[in-house]
């Protein structure tokens, strides 16, 4: 196996082969040429026509031969490039992936330290989380977006800034976390599973988070997407819905969006917020959401919502129960424990309407 040392020789002497074969371009217009006399002299009218067209044959022979040397290096990295991928696409593919040292080498590493559990909380509590962004939004748009939010009410830095939960396309999305990183770069969607993804910004102070919050929370990013802002972690403040203020959605299809709901809830009333459960692979909807509103009079005028339809299917409207002792909402189950009730009294009754009556919702 080769040594650091030896690899180091190997360059030199090419180098140094290189160096001798320019060298020796410019020793060939001063040696004597064929004819007699120097290049120079010939081209004074020293020597005959013969001799001035074998000078220069000579010349460009050696001039071609130090341009080939960087000739393996070319074809490798055509062999290397995926057919029918272009160019600057196998760019970004290789960019992608980190060459690992060979053994016996030192590995040289330019990534930054590990940040301490203390460095990651202080970060955490300056990051703002921004949900139903465009899918084809990139990081340029998601800022231009949050400053004009802001105005004149957030000055400070924005960024960095990274995308999460990001549909792709099969081949991608369930591999490892550089195909995923790979299939990103190449804009690979699977717009079928979801026209959104999440961001992450980090903001200048944790009381960055809460102006920027107020200011992006509901903001219309187009026709389909409303962003949804909240801080992260401990600063969270819709990772559990106000269960009095929202219904539990069952029923829906796997390609539903948060504009999907918005459509169909907007009848009962201001939503605050509309939550999709999704596959956390493909971001597919798992047939559940939760739909938060401004008010809690919504809910009532929601319920009655039963049997509307979302994509051409009938969906299941129930309240929000009580958080189990895990500390998650007993909504996402396959039947949600209100609907399981309202069954087991359609079924005693001998009845089965398309949607509950109001108190069979409130029991």
């Amino acid at each position: 196996m080769a040594t650091p040392s030896a690899t180091k020789k190997r360059k030199s002497r090419s180098s140094a082969a290189q160096e001798s074969s320019v060298a020796g371009i410019f020793a060939a217009a001063s040696a004597p040429a064929a004819g007699g006399g120097t290049v120079a002299s010939l081209l004074s009218g020293g020597g005959g026509d013969a001799a001035l067209t074998s000078t220069f044959s000579r010349l460009f022979d050696t001039s071609a031969a130090v341009a080939s040397s960087s000739a393996p290096a070319l074809e490798i990295a055509e062999k290397r490039r995926p057919a029918g991928q272009a160019p600057d696409e196998a760019e970004d593919l290789l960019k992608s992936k980190r060459r690992k040292p060979e053994s016996g080498h030192e590995a040289v590493s330019s990534a930054k330290p590990r940040m301490t559990e203390a460095e990651v909380r202080e970060r955490e509590a300056r990051t703002l989380f921004v949900g139903n962004v465009p899918l084809t939004w990139e990081k340029k748009q998601l800022l231009r977006a949050l400053k004009e939010a802001a105005g004149e009410k957030y000055a400070g830095k924005l960024g960095p800034v990274w995308f999460r939960a990001i549909p792709l396309k099969e081949r991608f999305a369930a591999g490892a976390g550089h195909r995923r990183k790979v299939g990103a770069i190449l804009r690979e969607y699977d717009e079928k599973a979801a026209d959104a993804k999440n961001a992450y910004v980090v903001l200048q102070s944790p009381e960055s988070v809460n102006i920027m919050r107020r200011v992006v929370h509901g903001l219309a990013a187009d026709k389909r997407h409303t962003l949804r802002a909240d801080g992260v972690g401990e600063s969270s403040r819709l990772q559990r819905f106000d269960r009095k203020r929202s219904v539990f959605v069952g029923g829906l299809p796997s390609n539903t969006g948060e504009a999907d709901l918005r459509k169909v809830f907007k009848a009962a009333g201001d939503i605050d917020a509309v939550r999709v459960v999704r596959d956390k692979v493909t971001q597919k909807c798992k047939g559940i959401a939760f739909v938060l509103f401004v008010e809690r009079k919504s809910v009532k005028a929601a319920l009655g919502l039963w049997g509307a339809e979302v994509l051409g299917r009938e969906i299941r409207v129930t309240k929000v129960e009580k958080q189990d002792d895990s500390g998650g909402d007993s909504g996402p189950q396959e039947l949600h424990p209100a609907e399981l009730r309202i069954q087991a009294k359609l079924r005693r009754a001998g009845g089965k309407p398309s949607r509950p009556a109001a108190n069979l919702v409130a029991g």
